[in-house]
């Protein structure tokens, strides 16, 4: 009996702990002399899944921003998104410290959060569990499903907090790589304008403080969608940018080309009334009940300003460019 103790003891213990080693990037192999230098190989066992190389980054040395630390001394870097160079992506991998039980319920959770830098935000981060590693030998997409994904159409665009993302499922009893990245090619990602005067157009976000492990139970968190490669979970987002406030995109492009062809209001709650003036301050567009289906294709290209009134009264105030660009 005892020893039947001890087993189920330290079967517990194995499966509290975090299987994520180095979860917060704070062991390092060298100091860090340069942001450019694929410097996360230097947080071993972390790895760049690719040619392109995720940034090791402390905040004295964060060129993309001014982020404040989640929690100890590093965070990571990845891009998700290159405006100049055609499905380039960054992907980030680290092998588990055990091999996933079978039927045992996990949590997965992490820290994001958007550089001040970005050219453009996006909702295309996708996380993979696998059997074996990915590490592709060049710096194009892995065109493989993820196994989670942040929300379609919340584009991650905080770039003054760190945003907390939890997941919980079961394991199948294969899993023992961990790949998080873009898993989308240019033509599929949703991207939203950002910042417009700034060197390098990217999407690039910051990561940090992973976990892996036993779930605390947390009853905010909503039921798992089913897993297929046309439908990945998607990930409960549980403080996203200041409890839930609408996420407005600042460009509107209807052109078919599939990016920003609507006007996508991320974290929109039903019946909130959507009022667009053109720069007369003449209304062109109302709607008491918005569910994200105005294009805008019928008016010319110009400046609009946009008021949002949520049904518990509150408003929010805004502008966004619309531009019919031609498919090229």
């Amino acid at each position: 009996m005892i020893r039947i103790f001890l087993l189920l003891l330290i079967s517990y213990q194995a499966f509290a702990q975090n299987l994520i080693p180095n979860p917060g990037f704070e062991t390092i192999s060298t100091p860090v002399k340069s942001r450019f230098a694929g410097n996360i190989e230097k947080a071993a066992p972390w790895f760049p899944a690719g040619v392109g190389s995720p940034d090791l980054i402390k905040p004295n040395d964060n060129i993309n921003g001014k982020q404040a630390l989640a929690e100890g001394s590093n965070y990571t870097g990845i891009i998700l998104y290159d405006a100049d160079n055609k499905d380039f992506r960054e992907y980030l991998e680290v092998k588990l410290t055990s091999t996933l039980e079978a039927g045992r319920e996990y949590c997965l959770r992490f820290k994001a959060s958007a550089a001040d830098d970005s050219w453009v935000f996006t909702d295309e981060l996708g996380l993979k569990l696998t059997q074996d590693s990915v590490r592709s030998k060049d710096w194009n997409v892995i065109d493989e499903a993820p196994t989670f994904k942040t929300r379609r159409y919340e584009t991650i665009s905080d770039t003054s907090n760190w945003i907390d993302f939890e997941f919980i499922f079961t394991a199948n009893g294969t899993e023992r790589f961990l790949t998080i990245g873009n898993f989308r090619n240019d033509a599929s990602t949703l991207i939203q304008s950002a910042n417009k005067d700034v060197w390098l157009r990217l999407a690039y976000l910051y990561l940090d403080d992973f976990y892996l492990g036993k779930c605390n139970v947390n009853p905010n968190l909503t039921e798992p969608l089913d897993i297929s490669p046309e439908n990945p979970r998607e990930f409960e987002q549980i403080n996203i940018t200041e409890n839930g406030r609408p996420i407005i995109p600042n460009l509107l492009t209807p052109n078919g080309d599939g990016f920003n062809d609507v006007f996508v209001i991320g974290n929109l709650k039903r019946y909130c009334t959507l009022t667009i003036f053109n720069k007369a301050g003449s209304k062109v567009y109302i709607s008491t009940n918005y569910t994200n289906d105005f294009t805008g294709s019928e008016l010319p290209d110009g400046k609009y300003n946009y008021e949002l009134r949520m049904p518990d009264g509150n408003i929010t105030f805004g502008s966004f460019d619309l531009f019919k660009k031609k498919k090229k």
